[in-house]
């Protein structure tokens, strides 16, 4: 990794790999529940994508209404609040880019089928998600360190998703120090106890269920991304017979626990 950016083990070695090529995720198919499914999953459903479409509805009107603008002043020799009314229409269109990605993320965790897990080496997922994640954890001056990691019985491409998710949080969840995010892993009976560590502001008590439904951001608009990283973890894990939850601190750094089966 980079002088800047490091990521080791506990047993000092270093590491590194590149990240396969990614399944798509802006064509994904949102499943609709199927029948004798209990009525909370429909309920939940229907939250969801009434709350999708509040958002991409807003964020086009803002399109729609900063684009009618310039176009009445397309004569004008000069426009006076151009930069402005195009600075609106780019953010307009970069809040329905992550939106759009989010629904689908979240669609394909949906569809999460057990019969179709595979042997899935969560040392070897991590790594490409590293690299995968380089140039931000280079741009934060991030460090990250991990224990030996198992591997389990899963959905490759959506575990490293629930990695990704957990450390693109600790990066956008910061103090002013450069992040140090710690991964460890330990067997516990019959399944596997997994600890994310930051030495960022963590969790307020009352929030620690909250921040794991669709659309919650306790930092309102102020930072990017749709707030579903955390929900579709808790799907991705749900659907693979585990759980995820936040633990408060007290103001000494974030804290996340996950549990998946162990083979």
């Amino acid at each position: 990794m980079c002088r800047n950016c490091s990521a080791t083990s506990q047993e000092g070695a270093a590491w590194g790999a590149s990240a396969g090529p990614a399944r798509s995720k802006r064509y994904a198919v949102i499943m609709l529940p199927e029948a004798g499914k209990p009525q909370t999953d429909a309920l939940e459903s229907g939250e969801f994508l009434l709350h999708a479409s509040h958002d991409l509805r807003t964020a086009l009107r803002a399109i729609r209404v900063h684009t009618d603008l310039l176009l009445k002043d397309r004569q004008a020799a000069q426009v006076p609040g151009l930069e402005e009314r195009l600075g609106f229409i780019v953010d307009g269109a970069r809040k329905i880019d992550l939106l759009a990605d989010g629904i689908a993320s979240y669609s394909i965790a949906l569809q999460i089928r057990r019969e179709a897990f595979q042997p899935a080496p969560l040392d070897v997922l991590f790594r490409a998600v590293l690299a995968k994640l380089d140039n931000e954890l280079r741009a934060n001056h991030a460090n990250v360190t991990k224990s030996k990691l198992p591997r389990v019985s899963g959905d490759p491409d959506r575990l490293m998703e629930v990695f990704e998710n957990l450390l693109h949080n600790s990066l956008r969840h910061r103090n002013a120090a450069p992040p140090e995010i710690q991964i460890s892993a330990e067997k516990r009976e019959d399944e596997w106890l997994f600890t994310v560590r930051d030495n960022g502001p963590g969790v307020a008590a009352p929030y620690l269920e909250s921040i794991f439904r669709p659309f919650v951001r306790l930092q309102g608009n102020r930072l990017p991304g749709p707030g579903l990283g955390l929900a579709i973890c808790r799907t991705i894990l749900e659907r693979h017979g585990g759980r995820i939850w936040a633990e408060s601190t007290d103001d000494a750094g974030g804290l996340f626990r996950f549990t998946l089966p162990a083979d």
